[in-house]
């Protein structure tokens, strides 16, 4: 798993390549503290490159939300593929952050 950053106009950028498994989901945790230290007003994750990620991969997504959201900021994913689409949808993600394919 590897991550590219990019922070413009008050957003981090952040895409993720490979999959998000148990293995690297602690990883995604450090990142995501490391990502919190960052000014910035929305975090926009891009997905395109992610061909799955495991229960573990989606608590540390959720952790990262709950977070952002008490620092009174956003957070939205983009570039997802279908089963990935699907699948947030069906835990209702949608319904707490946007999700764009």
């Amino acid at each position: 798993m590897e991550f590219n950053i990019l922070q413009e106009n008050g957003a981090v950028k952040i895409s993720i390549m490979g999959a998000v498994d148990n293995e690297n989901a602690e990883e995604l945790k450090e990142y995501f503290q490391e990502l919190l230290n960052k000014d910035f007003k929305e975090a926009v994750f891009d997905l395109t490159y992610v061909p799955f990620i495991t229960s573990s991969g989606i608590g540390k997504f959720l952790l990262f939300y709950k977070n952002v959201i008490a620092l009174g900021r956003k957070m939205r994913i983009k570039g997802i593929n279908d089963n990935l689409y699907e699948l947030f949808q069906s835990i209702k993600l949608n319904q707490l952050f946007p999700i764009e394919k």
